[in-house]
């Protein structure tokens, strides 16, 4: 997601269901292993129909339902228990079972009770006229400039249930699908895209065309997407870093914006080889690298990312406005941060939404290791400069834990949580460590999912360091600190009379670095400041000369600190 949604999620809200109580979720009897969605999309009516299959193993013993999350406006005509192995193709059918929908609940009932271990199959058929909630979320039917129907979703801030019934990740992020298949079937002359690969079309009827996609990797119910529209089609194969076999690179869009496109998405080899190099290697290379042109303006979809802003390079070598320039500050803000994405929320995810920003301050700080990667560090300091600016007094990473995906949200997961990865880098001061931690970190939870503690770990390990005062002051914490004070050599001393504050309750211990020379012979010194007043000095050989703080800008807060 971007933060740009983020004055809209209260509408979102509004909108979205509530969990069950502590102790009543019957979904956590039972772990999802395959989705399989048959769709049917019909434009004219603004609806969706079909059949979706979920294939669960039982957790426990003696359930007697499989709870699912299904919006109350979607209408659900029949449930039936699969017989045999769900298959991409094979036809859906079963032993009818009784259910209940109330609310948003979907409530399946089970011939008998099950045994831990075993793995069923229901299947769902149903129908629904989803709508577009705000400009960012929703199911959004739209038409492209000849007026042929466009059709796009985004559904993280209210739940994959506004449209499937599934074990929607909006409540359960720890239970991502093992695989995934979804067969979509549109009208002629329209292509339907989805996560993963194609592996067929097929024609049902003389007007309709379905399109077989297969994703054989983990991945949560919000990042799954239907897309349809009058598409132009560009596929090629990029090599990448750590991977031996090309991947396929594809994107779509619809024919005005071709050209447009064509100088944008150039830009896509540099990108993955930047986060290649800092984070592993792609994550998702036996489905593809895949961008779809959208009416609303970006989302992380899982090997077919949501993409709708302006093609700034295009505009550039026009000479045109960039409407978008707030975001784009050297780069298409779009097209970096939802590409950051498939490292960062959707191979690694969080394990509770209270862990948000591992997904969107990851994605946030890889967008200034892909300006570091093109321009250099002096560049990053200069993005960190300006996003700075957008981390509040009382900016908060972690959420209560159990919140849902839009009670977690907020902008600060993204400005705050890359500004604490900055920091813990500088706190580090070893980039073969840092980089190295990050690419353990990706490596170990990639198709699963984890937590903050669980990152702490792989820092320790890979540093041999207790890093529990820091997570517990910059990452558990609220607010930043606030340094003032003067720095100045003094006979054969250097001391330091400094204000360590913070804008909010939490205390920071913050490192200040120190330079000089004596006798022309250079000299260093990291000072730890303590919350409060700091008076400080050491003794040098000498009397000190050229003294300088250095890279106080990669602290997170706003600090003054003068050389006298």
């Amino acid at each position: 997601m971007h933060p740009r949604s983020f004055s809209l999620l209260a509408l979102a809200a509004l909108c979205a269901p509530r969990a069950p109580a502590i102790g009543q979720d019957l979904r956590e009897d039972y772990d999802v292993l395959t989705y399989r969605l048959d769709l049917r999309i019909d434009p004219e009516q603004r609806e969706l129909s079909g059949d979706v299959a979920v294939e669960v193993r039982f957790e426990r013993h003696g359930a007697s339902v499989i709870e699912l999350d299904l919006a109350r406006g979607c209408r659900v005509h029949a449930v039936a228990l699969q017989v045999g192995e769900l298959t991409p193709d094979r036809s859906l059918a079963g032993r009818p079972l009784r259910f209940e929908h109330v609310g948003d609940t979907l409530r399946c009932v089970l011939e008998q009770p099950s045994r831990r271990g075993q793995v069923a199959t229901v299947v769902v058929s149903y129908s629904a006229k989803p709508s577009a909630v705000d400009r960012f979320t929703g199911f959004f039917w739209d038409h492209s400039e000849d007026g042929r129907p466009w059709i796009s979703t985004s559904c993280q801030a209210i739940g994959a249930q506004a449209f499937w019934p599934c074990k929607s990740s909006f409540f359960h992020p720890e239970d991502k699908c093992e695989r995934l298949f979804v067969n979509l079937t549109v009208p002629r002359g329209l292509t339907a895209i989805s996560n993963g690969r194609l592996h067929r079309r097929s024609r049902p009827d003389e007007g309709r065309e379905t399109f077989h996609w297969r994703h054989d990797y983990p991945l949560e119910t919000y990042s799954v997407t239907f897309n349809v529209g009058p598409f132009v089609e560009v596929a090629t194969l990029i090599e990448l870093p750590e991977l031996e076999d090309p991947v396929p690179f594809v994107y779509w869009v619809l024919p005005e914006s071709e050209e447009r496109a064509k100088v944008q998405f150039a830009e896509v080899p540099r990108i993955l080889a930047a986060f290649s190099a800092a984070f592993g290697p792609y994550p998702f290379p036996l489905s593809k690298v895949g961008i779809v042109e959208t009416s609303f303006f970006g989302m992380e979809h899982s090997t077919a990312i949501a993409y709708g802003s302006n093609y700034p390079a295009w505009r550039a070598e026009q000479g045109l406005e960039d409407r978008n320039r707030q975001f784009n500050l050297s780069f298409d803000y779009i097209l970096v941060h939802e590409l950051a994405h498939e490292w960062w929320g959707n191979a690694v995810s969080a394990v509770d939404w209270r862990d948000f920003w591992l997904h969107e301050g990851f994605a946030t700080y890889a967008e200034s290791v892909y300006v570091e990667h093109m321009h250099g560090r002096a560049a990053a300091d200069d993005f960190f400069e300006v996003i700075g600016t957008r981390v509040g007094r009382h900016a908060r990473l972690c959420a209560p834990a159990g919140s849902s995906s839009s009670e977690a949200y907020s902008r600060d997961l993204y400005y705050k949580g890359a500004w604490v990865l900055n920091t813990l880098r500088h706190y580090l001061d070893d980039d073969e460590t840092w980089w190295r931690t990050l690419r353990e970190f990706q490596g170990r939870y990639r198709y699963a999912n984890a937590s903050t503690e669980d990152f702490r770990a792989v820092l320790e390990a890979t540093t041999g360091r207790d890093w529990e005062r820091f997570f517990e002051e910059w990452v558990y914490g609220s607010g930043a600190p606030r340094l003032t004070g003067e720095v100045w050599a003094e006979g054969d001393s250097v001391r330091l009379r400094i204000d360590n504050e913070s804008t909010c309750d939490s205390p920071f211990h913050v490192p200040i670095d120190l330079t000089w020379t004596v006798r022309g012979e250079a000299s260093s010194r990291r000072f730890e400041l303590d919350p409060g007043c700091n008076e400080l000095a050491v003794d040098c050989d000498g009397p000190a000369e050229d003294l300088r703080v250095v890279n106080l800008q990669r602290l997170l807060g706003r600090h003054r600190v003068l050389v006298r």
